[in-house]
């Protein structure tokens, strides 16, 4: 806890943010009891879960309370064959249980708290100044990040920048590979070039703190995605990473006739997403593909894929375009920020400032 704490407190100086309102109230912090794990919760624990009905749940992956507020009501029925109703009233007991144990935000705390509570997360940099103002200092902890963007326009080097700050900061790091992308060796070059790994030895630990997940397929993205809970609570990551997450939907689910299972199966992804951004209290990033919308005469044609079904579930959507040597990034949706762009390169230390 103390290493998240100095984190905190090293962002809030070295950032340059908006004057904060809450400053003199006293300090809620965003951490996860390291004393309890958030599986000791049993579905059994919860009114009606028989033997049979709990039977059924563990076939799919669910056995613990955590398991059944990730899923949601709607899945739970589903695998249970009871009403939606009452998997509901299953999933909000679960989140009060969780909630009294303390290992999980109340869905109940004042307004001040709540923006003390926010005040005071401790945000992830990239450690290029322009990319971090224009996320105010970082990614947040409880959130849920859309970076789209064309082929080569930074994309996974942002990811790969990340989750080096992440090992520098000691944190451990969840990587799950849609598109076969994923370079070891890249966020060695990353680390070296920042002088945050000098040795073999300080580079194999690094890389020990990474896990990493090859989903090629849809059906491997869902399950990897369903048997996550027991990966976050051993390791505690400070990053989730998913890269290309929507593309291989595009490419499994052809034609009219499928686009309606394609969402839901979409929705279903982006629901565990965020899910799990908040009952572990990490950052989830995840990278999309872009399409050209041919109806569009005047302005960018460049449209994310997946609809609005992704489109309404991250918590902040960055759209990422090359322009010439340079990179843009731009904050496109935001509960906080204004629209703006950022101008950075790639370099061998990950993402830079633009030197003009």
């Amino acid at each position: 806890m103390g290493r998240i704490k100095k984190q905190s407190e090293e962002v809030s100086q070295n950032t340059n943010i908006v004057e904060d309102p809450t400053e003199g109230m006293p300090e809620t912090k965003l951490e996860l009891p390291e004393t309890k794990s958030i599986l000791d919760l049993k579905i059994n624990q919860l009114e009606g879960v028989g033997a049979v009905t709990a039977k059924k749940l563990q076939d799919f992956g669910v056995s613990s309370l955590h398991d059944i507020c990730v899923r949601g009501g709607r899945e739970i029925s589903e695998i249970t064959g009871v009403t939606k109703s009452k998997a509901d009233q299953w999933v909000f007991n679960a989140q009060k249980i969780l909630e009294d144990n303390d290992l999980v935000r109340k869905s109940d705390m004042s307004v001040v708290d709540l923006m003390e509570y926010q005040s005071n997360a401790p945000t992830l940099q990239t450690k290029c100044s322009a990319v971090d103002d224009l996320m105010t200092g970082g990614v947040k902890p409880e959130c849920t990040y859309e970076v789209y963007g064309e082929f080569g326009s930074g994309k996974t080097q942002f990811c790969f920048t990340l989750a080096s700050q992440a090992l520098s900061e000691g944190e451990n790091v969840v990587w799950i590979d849609c598109e076969d992308t994923f370079r070891p060796n890249r966020i060695l070059e990353i680390m070296k070039s920042r002088e945050d790994v000098t040795d073999k030895e300080s580079m194999e630990e690094a890389l020990n703190r990474i896990t990493y997940f090859y989903a090629p397929q849809t059906e491997a993205l869902m399950g990897t995605i369903n048997a996550l809970s027991k990966t976050m609570d051993a390791k505690r990551p400070r990053l989730v990473v998913i890269d290309g997450s929507i593309g291989q939907f595009r490419e499994e689910y052809l034609g009219r006739g499928t686009l309606a299972d394609r969402q839901n199966q979409i929705a279903r992804l982006m629901t565990h997403l965020k899910n799990i951004s908040y009952y572990f209290k990490t950052t989830v990033v995840y990278t999309n593909q872009v399409q050209t919308d041919p109806s569009v005469m005047f302005g960018d044609p460049v449209k994310p894929i997946g609809g609005n079904v992704v489109g309404h579930a991250a918590t902040y959507r960055i759209y990422f375009k090359k322009s010439g040597k340079k990179r843009i990034a731009r904050m496109v949706d935001s509960p906080e920020h204004p629209q703006a762009d950022a101008e950075f390169t790639l370099t061998i230390k990950g993402i830079e400032n633009k030197v003009d």
